[in-house]
């Protein structure tokens, strides 16, 4: 069977080696994929000469070549684009970034379109972008300025089908934002939204490590904590001699007497 990409090899480089370097067989990334041709343009103070169909060729150029026994197939194209795509990105990454994409449309504040490859790109720079219920996953995710920061806070309190999905996440992402936005447009406070998606995510232990277990106590109280727990159960969990243990260390003399006294009655 006669192998036609090394005779096209042969034939093709004295007609433009002298402007392009042919390089045959290029491996393309990590997978297991080549390039038959690949062609590079040197370094020159004019312009190749061509007349004909290599006055098309640009500073560097991939070649698909199948010979006269090959067929080509429907969706070669396509595939002939991703080795492109993966030549490009290599050769990016020896002569430094360059543009790839076509004419920008803005179609708003933050928003813009143009066409790659056929199909439709938008780029979104959620700092930019309008605080609209729709834009709220990308600013909650972000860091933005504060000025930004709140009015999200801002219009999640003030629709309460917002609060019930996202001031949690506001609150705990972003507690500068979300404590002005509070003081700037409540007055009587009261049980707004669920936090429970944000401490799921971050830990019930982590939570209260960053709010302080004394704190916690503090604003629930300790008698509503024992009350909670139960005396029954400290004592079931700890033994009565380790909960004295615990506790006669903590005691003035007087108090001391006061638990012997009631202990004996």
């Amino acid at each position: 069977m006669t192998q036609w990409h090394p005779i096209f090899a042969q034939l093709l480089r004295p007609a433009v080696e002298r402007y392009y370097e042919v390089l045959t067989t290029m491996p393309v990334g990590d997978a297991p994929r080549e390039a038959d041709f690949v062609l590079l343009c040197r370094t020159a103070q004019t312009p190749p000469p061509f007349l004909g169909l290599w006055r098309h060729l640009t500073t560097w150029n991939i070649l698909e070549f199948n010979g006269p026994t090959v067929s080509p197939r429907r969706g070669d194209v396509e595939l002939l684009v991703e080795l492109g795509l993966g030549i490009d990105r290599r050769l990016r990454t020896q002569r430094g970034p360059a543009g790839r994409l076509g004419a920008l449309e803005a179609l708003g504040p933050g928003l813009w379109r143009c066409r790659l490859l056929g199909r439709m790109v938008l780029l979104v720079s959620s700092v930019d972008l309008p605080v609209e219920e729709d834009s709220l996953p990308l600013h909650i995710v972000g860091q933005e300025p504060l000025a930004t920061e709140i009015q999200v806070a801002q219009l999640v309190l003030q629709h309460p089908e917002l609060q019930q999905l996202y001031s949690g996440w506001v609150a705990t992402l972003h507690q500068r934002a979300w404590k002005e936005a509070e003081a700037m447009g409540r007055t009587a406070k009261k049980d707004l939204f669920d936090i429970r998606p944000a401490i799921e995510w971050l830990g019930l232990d982590r939570v209260i490590e960053q709010v302080g277990l004394e704190r916690v106590i503090e604003q629930v109280g300790l008698e509503r904590v024992m009350d909670q727990i139960g005396i029954d159960r400290v004592i079931e969990q700890l033994g009565p001699e380790e909960l004295l243990k615990r506790i006669l260390p903590t005691l003035s003399q007087a108090k001391r007497r006061e638990l012997k006294r009631l202990l004996q009655e």
